[in-house]
């Protein structure tokens, strides 16, 4: 009998979705060209939360039988990483040579695997250790081209998630890494590389050389549409043999301001406080009030990171004329949800600081864009236009902000819903 499907099945606002994945056509496309393409190394790169993963496990799951996930964080050197690939494809050959048929492994292969396990033992005993803290140390025998050979025999490719966290000077051995694996494309026509990256463009995950410009495929993973966004809720609870509401499938898409990780929650909320967990007995239909308790849970979860990532922001590190990321923090979010132009923010700050300069607001700017831990702002190429990562961020920011900037961050869950249904009644009015 086959299990009944659950609601976290289905709304997977932290994995990567399965059973509410929705096709994206034009990015799909692009995707499967680049993984079939022999010797194409790939940069996948979007904003956090706008489907990345997602799009990258289903299609995956479509043309290879396995893949070696690697997930990087700041403290990740690339010797690291080539030490967890290993790990990884060493524990598959294993189970690959308890199992009878064995004969996909090259002896070559099986060689260069018992050279590499020698050579970590042996290494083993010689880890630089700090107190409680040892450092595997990367043995010679562990190149590139040994990682392409292994990988190539599995059948597999190297997908490095968050790339774009470690440090620009190890990520540019990434560069010399994905030469080695699109030359062993001879011989190994799958092999690959897939670094993906929460950023606004393809050289912010990996720095490589004008020559392999046109061996790296760039992929760009938008923000969602909000039918887009529909298409999921609407999946998803088909799936789950209940029914939203028009005018609260409407609203989870507006507030998801085309982040699917968002989607996913509020939905996942909906659901929770319903007491639905699997697939309905009986017709459901739940309505648009239903949503209010929903954004109070996630704006609850999310109240304290939404604080740091302000005072981060607007923390002064030396003295000066301007706040200048709390002036543009405060001038964005009296504009447009959609976000604004560098002339209209302008416009807006000059308005309070008349000397205000263009040559102020890019160095403003940039911090706001580019911080390390918690961006605000993005930049869109296509629009020319500024706007918050995160709806959540402006809802903050209008909550913080009367008519003059205010520092104090006491702002209560009430104080945020209220912003919101104001923000989504005005996007009404204005799209009729």
């Amino acid at each position: 009998m086959k299990p009944s499907t659950t609601v976290y099945d289905v709304f997977t606002p932290t994995t990567p979705a399965k059973a509410s994945f929705i096709e994206r056509e034009d990015i799909n496309d692009k995707l499967v060209d680049a993984l079939r393409t022999p010797g194409t190394q790939i940069v996948i790169y979007g904003y956090s939360g706008s489907g990345k993963s997602t799009l990258l496990r289903n299609k995956l799951r479509q043309l290879y039988e396995h893949e070696v996930t690697t997930r990087c964080t700041s403290a990740s050197s690339f010797d690291q990483l080539m030490l967890s690939a290993f790990d990884d494809l060493d524990a598959y050959y294993i189970s690959e040579l308890q199992a009878k048929d064995t004969a996909t492994i090259s002896a070559s292969a099986k060689t260069t695997l018992a050279s590499i396990r020698s050579e970590l033992s042996l290494t083993a005993s010689s880890s630089s250790e700090n107190s409680a803290k040892k450092t595997r140390i990367l043995p010679p025998q562990l190149t590139a081209q040994n990682l392409a050979k292994l990988m190539g025999e599995a059948n597999c490719c190297w997908v490095l998630e968050d790339f774009h966290k470690i440090e620009e000077s190890e990520r540019t051995k990434l560069s010399q890494t994905m030469k080695v694996f699109m030359d062993m494309a001879d011989d190994y026509r799958t092999v690959k590389v897939i670094a993906v990256g929460a950023v606004d463009s393809a050289r912010q995950v990996v720095q490589y050389d004008p020559e392999m410009r046109t061996r790296i495929a760039e992929i760009h993973v938008p923000l969602m549409e909000p039918y887009e966004l529909q298409s999921i809720i609407n999946l998803g609870t088909k799936i789950l043999k209940i029914a939203f509401s028009p005018s609260l499938t409407n609203k989870i898409s507006h507030y998801a301001n085309g982040l699917p990780a968002i989607c996913h929650t509020l939905c996942l909320n909906v659901c929770q406080q319903n007491d639905i967990y699997e697939e309905a007995s009986a017709p459901i239909t739940l309505t648009a009030e239903e949503l209010e308790p929903a954004l109070k849970k996630y704006l609850s979860n999310s109240s304290d990171t939404l604080k740091m990532a302000f005072e981060a922001s607007l923390k002064q590190d030396r003295k000066s004329k301007y706040n200048h990321p709390k002036l543009i923090i405060h001038a964005l979010a009296q504009l447009s949800q959609d976000g604004a132009t560098k002339d209209e923010i302008l416009r807006k700050i000059n308005k309070i600081e008349p000397s205000y300069s263009s040559k102020s607001f890019a160095g403003g700017m940039e911090r706001l864009c580019k911080a390390l831990r918690t961006p605000l702002v993005r930049f869109d190429d296509n629009s020319g236009k500024y706007s918050f990562i995160d709806p959540l961020y402006r809802s903050f920011a209008l909550a913080l902000n009367s008519e003059e900037p205010k520092t104090s961050f006491e702002v209560n869950i009430n104080n945020l819903l209220e912003v919101l249904t104001k923000s989504f009644n005005s996007t009404r009015k204005r799209h009729k």
